[in-house]
């Protein structure tokens, strides 16, 4: 041992010394040339993985066959060049391939998926047993999946021909498992074709499946013949589609008197109250009022809706009854609110706050929360203690930063420290960015390989993003960065912004993640029109985006259409009023159609309000007339309480969408 000592010391201390003068340059060896391997084997991929999408399967398959088994995504390289050699109809290959991935990666999250393609290999080569085999194996290796599930279907197909009985046994468990999946009609159609004898238990699952195939006729036939009590949600719902409304409502009210147990999904009991009031001949007050009779189940959603018929005034006491009997439903921090609203505009600023107090104790973060903390502010301001309003407008700010009410808190501190209070004045001399920017990835690199690990941060990084699907679970930013690089530009805003809702600790305004939420379209004609008509272009694509999440085909239910949801009767009047171009309907989906006649609407409503931006944009979703009314009959002392009392809900809720997306696009852009 001594003796090796006295080798090794001063042979460690001179390839020091070397390394510290520069003698031997060690980087090429132990560090460029890693990097350099790990950066080949990148461009390699791309390179194969755009070929793959071309469907060059066959030049894609010896272009991942280049790359370095040492490449820490391997296994996909392997897993692409299984479907490559199936492309090319080359399934001897495939087999191997997806028999390698199972063998050296069997724990690998992508196993799942590579069982079953193998499987569905084996069909495709005539190799039924082994089919057969394998589709056990996933059964029995990978329970639970979605692959497991496409398994009994596949066994139903192998066993028609040779066992009828297990065949309608694996297409059953299907049915059961997956009503609403791709193969549940072709399970249906395979029962029918081997003449099976449907059971009662049988004849639920073929009616569930054919009732979530919209196929509601067929539906009925299965749904008829079982008991009653056990089928009314489905059986009044298929009666609902086929337009026989009284048999609907009929049952509906059969299942509130006497069907619904405690067993019965809330989600479901709810669908039958909103059903019945809605197909009823009675009045909707009315009809609440016999669903509270008939049945305790869900008993504070039924007492809200019936309140929200009411004058606020005449509604107080079944507000008082959901947050008092109610308190951990889901409505009862709405009655607390629409209470502490109800004394405040009488008032009664002390009555308020116990009310806003309970809220405040009692629930950290609900649709109403922000709306109690400006609200707050505001009494304080009332009462004159400046110093507690501006508490109360910090916390919305920092609690609730994206909200409509904390752009109305930054209005109000503003007022507060001796500057003006900018209220819903807009700015005409805005521009937006005309050089669209890719929006920047929601995440670091070092972000994602934490989250989700090396493989996912790695696909990432190779905009392989449908494969990266396979190893993660639910991201909702993930989710809206890939729909928005696939050109899905609404479900995409939508996913980001149900993202946002989880976290109760919102990013910093800098963060990418909100220019998901956020993103800029259609900026050049906006600025264009928006420049001719004397508007800000930043309202104009915050109204934009609140009417059709950037859906230039997006069609309401009362025809408005396109980018900004406009009515055809409407844009024939702003042709005439402003002698414009005239255009047909289908021509409002045209974004340079639809926003030049969007944008002399909304100029033609600031025209008539004298520039009031706020009434402005309530005249655009509820018209000129019903805003003129409103102003005869609500005080205009205080503009923040005449929103809150705007008679039309849909109005009053898209103004503060609207000036809430104003308040985004602002802060997140950095306009003036």
């Amino acid at each position: 041992m001594k003796n090796f000592l006295k080798i090794f010391i001063p042979a460690l201390i001179l390839f020091l010394l070397l390394i510290a003068l520069g003698i031997w340059n060690y980087k090429p060896f132990l560090i460029t040339g890693f990097f350099q391997d790990q950066q080949d084997a990148r461009e390699m991929y791309r390179k194969a993985r755009n070929l793959q999408l071309n469907n060059d399967f066959k030049a894609a398959y010896y272009t991942y066959g280049k790359i370095s088994r040492k490449y820490k995504i391997y296994d996909i390289v392997l897993y692409h060049q299984a479907d490559c050699a199936a492309g090319i109809e080359d399934e001897k290959t495939a087999v191997e391939k997806y028999q390698k991935i199972l063998k050296l990666y069997s724990k690998n999250p992508i196993s799942p998926v590579v069982s079953y393609k193998l499987g569905q290999t084996y069909i495709r080569m005539k190799k039924n047993l082994e089919a057969e085999n394998r589709f056990l194996k996933t059964l029995e290796s990978y329970p639970g999946t979605d692959y497991a599930v496409g398994s009994f279907y596949y066994l139903g197909e192998l066993n028609k021909n040779k066992n009828q009985q297990m065949a309608a046994q694996y297409w059953l468990k299907y049915l059961a498992l997956a009503p609403g999946g791709d193969f549940a009609l072709n399970s249906y159609e395979g029962l029918k074709s081997i003449n099976y004898k449907f059971r009662e238990k049988d004849k639920l699952h073929a009616g569930i499946a054919l009732f979530m195939q919209q196929k509601y006729k067929e539906a009925l036939e299965y749904l008829n013949q079982l008991p009653r009590n056990e089928t009314w949600y489905y059986r009044a719902i298929c009666h609902k589609y086929l337009g026989n409304k009284s048999t609907a409502t009929a049952i509906f009210k059969k299942a509130l008197t006497d069907y619904i147990d405690n067993d019965t999904p809330g989600s479901k009991v709810k669908k039958a109250m909103q059903s019945y009031v809605k197909l009823s001949y009675s009045t909707r007050y009315r009809s609440w009022s016999d669903i509270l009779h008939w049945t305790d189940r869900e008993k504070d959603f039924a007492l809200y809706n019936k309140a929200l018929l009411l004058s606020l005034k005449k509604a107080r006491k079944i507000y008082e009854e959901i947050y008092k009997k109610y308190p951990d439903g889901n409505y009862a921090s709405e009655a607390l609110w629409n209470l502490f609203w109800y004394e405040y505009d009488n008032g009664s600023y002390d009555k308020a706050i116990d009310y806003a107090e309970k809220h405040i104790t009692t629930y950290e973060n609900t649709n109403a929360s922000p709306a109690i903390y400006f609200w707050m502010g505001k009494i304080y301001e009332n009462k004159g203690d400046r110093s507690k309003a501006k508490d109360f407008y910090k916390v919305t700010l920092r609690k609730f930063p994206d909200s409509y009410y904390a752009f109305r808190a930054n209005g109000r501190l503003s007022a507060l420290s001796n500057k003006v209070d900018s209220e819903w004045t807009t700015c005409v001399t805005n521009r937006l960015p005309v050089e669209e920017k890719k929006l920047e990835f929601p995440y670091s690199y070092k972000e994602i390989a934490a989250k989700h690990g090396e493989k996912v941060a790695e696909l990432i990084l190779l905009k392989d993003y449908d494969t990266a699907l396979l190893f993660m679970p639910d991201d909702s930013f993930l989710e809206s960065w890939i729909k928005l690089e696939k050109g899905v530009l609404t479900s995409s805003i939508v996913s980001a912004r149900n993202g946002m809702k989880k976290l109760l600790t919102k990013p910093a305004d800098e963060d990418p993640k909100w220019k998901l939420i956020y993103p800029m379209y259609y900026t050049e004609i906006i600025n264009k029109n928006a420049e001719f008509n004397g508007l800000d272009p930043v309202l104009v694509i915050s109204l934009m985006k609140e009417e059709s999440h950037f859906n230039p085909f997006a069609v309401s239910s009362a025809n408005a259409r396109g980018l900004m949801q406009v009515l055809p009767i409407t844009a024939k009047d702003i042709v005439r009023w402003k002698c414009l171009t005239s255009c047909n309907y289908n021509e409002l989906f045209d974004p340079e159609t639809n926003i030049r006649i969007g944008t002399a609407y909304l100029s033609y409503t600031e025209y008539v309000f004298n520039g009031n931006a706020m009434l402005s944009v309530a005249a655009y979703n509820a018209g000129p007339t019903a805003v003129k009314t409103w102003l005869n009959r609500l005080s205009q002392s205080d503009f923040d309480r005449f929103i809150e009392n705007i008679p039309y809900k849909q109005t009053r809720r898209y103004v503060k969408k609207v000036f809430g997306s104003y308040w985004n696009y602002k802060r997140i852009y950095e306009f003036e």
